[in-house]
């Protein structure tokens, strides 16, 4: 039975595949903490044209501007609290909205990726780490995996196959918090790629061809 389409679906901008095959891939992005749909999708022209391009906006609008996926607060030490009910809250939405989309611009369902900047880049993991079945392939560019997201203990995910980098001055996310995370998932998951540059929490030049050889490899 066909899946009814979504009443409200994320605002989003699309750009079809340049291929000749009846369904193209399809690449999500999901933009980082305050940011918007337009960010990653003003490169979406330099992006592999096998790929169909899909920029989903978050949901929730900060009251500076901008959106996020879920919101953060800040202790007075700076610490950085998430709000995890509104994180899952996403993921769910994230889920329908994949499946909707590709429904609706009939996108081949077994070659979906996500890329995600940020905390794009968290939800990207944990849709990635729990969904594969949905989501094939993860590009998680400065952002970390967050264990609070997933269904099972990071060391017992197998076969993800991921792009992942960082930048070395990331003061954002610091780097540790990436090298944590994604490295014990490379540890047991050798098709994961994991690079480092001498950057702050943005996508450097290198970043960014060292990502699209990967897309096409």
């Amino acid at each position: 039975m066909p899946t009814p389409p979504l009443d409200n679906p994320l605002d989003h901008l699309y750009r079809p595949a340049q291929t000749n095959n009846k369904q193209a891939a399809v690449l999500f992005l999901l933009h980082g903490y305050g940011s918007n749909k337009e960010d990653l999708f003003s490169f979406s022209n330099y992006l592999p044209p096998h790929y169909a391009v899909i920029a989903l906006n978050a949901p929730i609008a900060l009251p500076f501007g901008g959106y996020a996926w879920y919101e953060l607060q800040f202790t007075a030490d700076m610490e950085r609290l998430s709000n995890y009910d509104q994180a899952r809250g996403s993921l769910k939405r994230l889920k329908e909205n994949i499946q909707h989309f590709c429904n609706h611009y009939q996108l081949d369902k077994s070659q979906v990726s996500c890329l995600g900047f940020s905390q794009g880049a968290i939800l990207s993991w944990a849709l990635g780490l729990d969904a594969p079945d949905q989501i094939q392939q993860i590009i998680g560019l400065s952002g970390l995996i967050d264990s609070e997201l997933l269904q099972q203990p990071l060391d017992t995910y197998r076969d993800i196959v991921a792009f992942a980098s960082h930048g070395t001055e990331d003061a954002t996310l610091p780097i540790d918090y990436a090298r944590e995370s994604i490295g014990t998932l490379s540890d047991t998951n050798p098709t994961i790629t994991y690079k480092e540059y001498p950057a702050g929490h943005t996508i450097s030049q290198e970043n960014f061809n060292d990502m699209l050889q990967w897309l096409v490899r």
